[in-house]
This record gives structure tokens, C-alpha cells and sequence, in this order.
């Protein structure tokens, strides 16, 4: 259980520590994944005591989960969807991952880790869900391809922002060219066409790598 708030300064403390935390944590799981990461490290790169981490937490497995659902709706509140614009949409989230290629690292991690807990996350569900139903309402409007149900043609349209897994760890080194193929495989699952978005100048961090 969190410790007591007690008052508006003690909450605007609790919560400062509670975002160091998911902070330090983001990077000791996107290095070591969650068998590798240490609490002890946590704590101290986040400039907390142990036992604060298993007051907010719980456990290890808290944690992560919380870490993920972190970072999941961070990328999702940076990168806005987009039903009228699918491949430019996913080249927004390509130009996410590749400014902050330690979140598909901890993606990878939570594949190998904990394959259910991104789909146990109410928040993540919910925010998957309203991208499936505005895919839906515009495959009725004729503005995509119904060709594939909405949220297995969401699935398709996320794996291929992520890359193919062999260099997906290595998001970094992504390339503008496969940059314009991922508008091209978009536009030719969704019949949009692939024109996509350009590509920016720089997109910031928002977490050290």
C-alpha cells in the first residue's frame, strides 16, 4: 500500500518520488530486463530508500508493470492517433522509438518477461480500445480498408512501427528508408495513401538512454 499522503506538500513529495522511481526504473529494466534489474540500484538512482519502492509497489513484478504502463501511455500521449492518416501515424510512432530506443527495449523485455501484462493494464486496454473503435467508425465511413478487423489491423499497424525484432532492440540505428517502407506496408494494409509524415528535424528523449 502507498504511504499516506497527509496533506498537499506530502502529496506533491509522494509523487515526485513515485515518478524518480518509474524514472530510475525505466532505465535499469531497459538494460537488464526484469531477471537483471536490482532494487537496490533503483533506489539509488532514484534517490529513495528500498522499502518507499515496496510501499508504491509492492514487488519487483509491480514495478515493471508499472514502468510499462508508464511508458506505454507516454508514447501514446506523444504520439496522437490518427484513423485519417494511418501510415504518417505510424511513422510518428517509428520517430518515437527511434528518438527513445530504450522503450523498445523495455518492450522487448516485457515480451520475453511478462507477455501478459501489457494486456492486463485497464489503461493500456482502454487506450487500445478507443484506437480499435476509431478505426472501426472510419472503416464505415470508407476511409480504410475493412479488409482485416479493426484491432487485429492495429496489432499489424504497432508491430510494424517496432521494426523487424532482429534490429528492433536497436531502434537508434533505424533508417529514414525504412522509415518510407513502413508508410508503404501502411498504406497498402489500410488503402490510405502513403504519403505518411515528414520526418522531423529532431524528436527529443524523453528518457536517458
Amino acid at each position: 500500500m502507498a504511504p499516506d499522503a497527509g496533506g498537499p506538500r506530502s502529496a506533491r513529495n509522494a509523487a515526485a518520488t513515485r515518478r524518480r522511481i518509474l524514472d530510475a526504473a525505466t532505465e535499469e529494466f531497459s538494460a537488464l530486463g526484469l531477471s537483471g534489474a536490482r532494487i537496490a540500484r533503483i533506489a539509488d538512482g532514484a534517490g529513495a530508500n528500498q522499502r518507499m519502492i515496496y510501499a508504491y509497489f509492492g514487488n519487483k513484478d509491480g514495478l515493471f508493470d508499472a514502468v510499462l504502463e508508464h511508458n506505454i501511455l507516454l508514447v501514446q500521449s506523444a504520439v496522437p492517433f490518427d484513423a485519417a492518416d494511418l501510415p504518417g501515424y505510424a511513422q510518428r510512432v517509428f520517430d518515437f522509438y527511434r528518438a527513445n530506443p530504450h522503450l523498445v527495449r523495455l518492450e522487448l523485455w516485457q515480451t520475453l518477461e511478462r507477455p501478459d501484462s501489457m494486456r492486463s493494464s485497464p489503461l493500456i486496454r482502454s487506450a487500445l480500445a478507443h484506437k480499435a473503435a476509431a478505426l472501426e467508425q472510419a472503416q464505415a465511413a470508407g476511409l480504410v480498408s475493412a479488409v482485416l478487423p479493426a484491432a487485429e489491423l492495429l496489432d499489424h499497424i504497432l508491430t510494424l512501427a517496432h521494426g523487424h525484432p532482429m534490429n528492433a532492440g536497436d531502434a537508434a540505428s533505424w533508417t529514414d528508408g525504412q522509415r518510407g517502407a513502413l508508410a508503404a506496408g501502411v498504406a497498402a494494409l489500410t488503402g490510405q495513401p502513403p504519403g505518411g509524415a515528414p520526418p522531423p528535424a529532431t524528436v527529443p528523449p524523453r528518457h536517458p538512454r
